[in-house]
Parts: C-alpha cells; sequence; structure tokens
C-alpha cells in the first residue's frame, strides 16, 4: 500500500523551513568570522562559528529552562524517549516525522549540557548518564532504519553507520580515559544529527511533492545513510590513529 500523498501540506512545510534556513543564515551572517578564518585540519563539518552561534540561538530556551526548574536529566531522558519515537517513525515509513524528532532530540542533546553548567551542576555523574542514553538513543533510531530497510542491500549501510556511529563515541571515551583528549572528526555528534534529521525532513518532504510515485524520497535517505556510514566509520580510525599515535608517544617519554 503507498502512502498518503500530501503535495499541499509539503509545499507549505518546505516554505516555511525555507524562511526557517534564510533568516538563520541571515543570523549566522552576522557573526563574527573565527580568529583563524578556516577551520583546523580534522575538525567537524559544523565549525566552532555555526556552534557558536547555535548554542547562542537556544540560550532563551535554556535560560527558561533553568528559571523553571528543569533538570539536565529531564532533558536527557527526554531525548532518549524522543529518539525511540524517531526510530517508531523511521519503522512506520513516516520519515519526516522521524527527521523532525531527530532534529528535536539533538538540540535537547545539547541543551542539557548547557543547562547543566548554567545550574552549577556538571559532573561525572550526569556525563556518565547522558552518554548512556546516547548510546541507547542512536540504538533506537537505527533499529528503526533496519526495519525501514529490511528487505534490500541498504540494511547493510545502516548496520554500517550505526556500528561506525558507535564507534566514534566509544574511541574518544577510551581515549579520553587512557589521558588522550579527542574531540576531532568530521562525523561528530552534531554532524550526524544535522546529515540524518536534515536528510530525513527532505526526504519526506521530497515523497510528498512527487508522489504518485511509491516513495521517491528515499533517495535522499539512503544517500545520507551512505555518507554517514562512510564518514563514522572514518572518523573512527582516524581518532583511534590518533589516539594510538598519541599513546606511543607518551611511551617514549
Amino acid at each position: 500500500m503507498e502512502p498518503t500523498c500530501r503535495p499541499g501540506t509539503a509545499l507549505a512545510a518546505a516554505a516555511v523551513l525555507g524562511v526557517a534556513i534564510a533568516l538563520a543564515l541571515r543570523s549566522l551572517a552576522r557573526r563574527p568570522a573565527d580568529p583563524d578564518g578556516r577551520a583546523a585540519a580534522g575538525s567537524a563539518w559544523i565549525g566552532p562559528r555555526v556552534r557558536a552561534w547555535y548554542r547562542g540561538a537556544l540560550e532563551p530556551a535554556e535560560t527558561w529552562l533553568a528559571a523553571s526548574g528543569w533538570s539536565p536529566d529531564a532533558l536527557t531522558y527526554a531525548q532518549l524517549v524522543l529518539s525511540v519515537l524517531a526510530g517508531w517513525a523511521y519503522a512506520t515509513a513516516a520519515v519526516f516525522l522521524a527527521g523532525c524528532l531527530v532534529l528535536t532530540a539533538g538540540t535537547l542533546d545539547i541543551l542539557d549540557g548547557g543547562l547543566a553548567r548554567r545550574c552549577g551542576i556538571a559532573g561525572p555523574r550526569g556525563a556518565l548518564v547522558d552518554s548512556v542514553a546516547d548510546r541507547w538513543a542512536e540504538f533506537a533510531t537505527f533499529v528503526g532504519l533496519g526495519v525501514l530497510y529490511r528487505d534490500g542491500w541498504m540494511l547493510g549501510v545502516v548496520a554500517l553507520a550505526a556500528f561506525g556511529s558507535q564507534m566514534v563515541s566509544y574511541v574518544r571515551a577510551r581515549a579520553e580515559a587512557l589521558g588522550v583528549a579527542m574531540a576531532t572528526g568530521r562525523a561528530q555528534r552534531p554532524e550526524r544529527y544535522l546529515l540524518l534529521g536534515g536528510a530525513s525532513v527532505l526526504a519526506g518532504l521530497v515523497g510528498h511533492l512527487t508522489c504518485p510515485g511509491g516513495r521517491p524520497g528515499y533517495g535522499v535517505l539512503s544517500l545520507s545513510l551512505v555518507v554517514l556510514a562512510g564518514v563514522s566509520v572514518w572518523t573512527a580510525v582516524e581518532r583511534g590513529r590518533r589516539a594510538a599515535a598519541a599513546l606511543r608517544g607518551s611511551e617514549g617519554k
């Protein structure tokens, strides 16, 4: 059974997103450029300028949450719930909804750390809870994607993307436990949220705008998963190489 087509709704959603993106780019353009003028080698796709701008945009929400008595743990668990719902949405072919949920979960993932620092309660216990919740959240999302792509070769790509995403975080955690700072890499968590969530939203819009015809928008999502799998595995390998080199250097001292 083919999904219901809603081209009018998709057009309205595309217009709203277009305006939002235009306003965001206008605001970002007013922000001073980085002192270096370019990103360092091996740095994330989303540079410090964009990250600082987005954190600034979230500051009013962060202030309201702190004043309302929200705890960082509540945001962490809310992010986990949204990720589980995103997995369910992927499994039921509600790709646009899944993308929105992924992007919202990513925003909460940023807010919980900022709220903890603002409230002065950031510490090892919160970092542990956040890290564990993140791993469960990614697992739930990729399970849903696996169900969506269960009948084709893309299932292998989903599995590779899931493995790469988990390894990116694992290598960093293991390296930092051994005393090696490891925050480099192209496919860090914000990049993975934006790539998967943004592509899912676009895929949903394309699917509705080009109906009838089955699931034409899935090509956008499939391409994003191929890219995500590649850059996640590459980031994990590169982090492992850098960590091993740093440890080798410390052993020689």
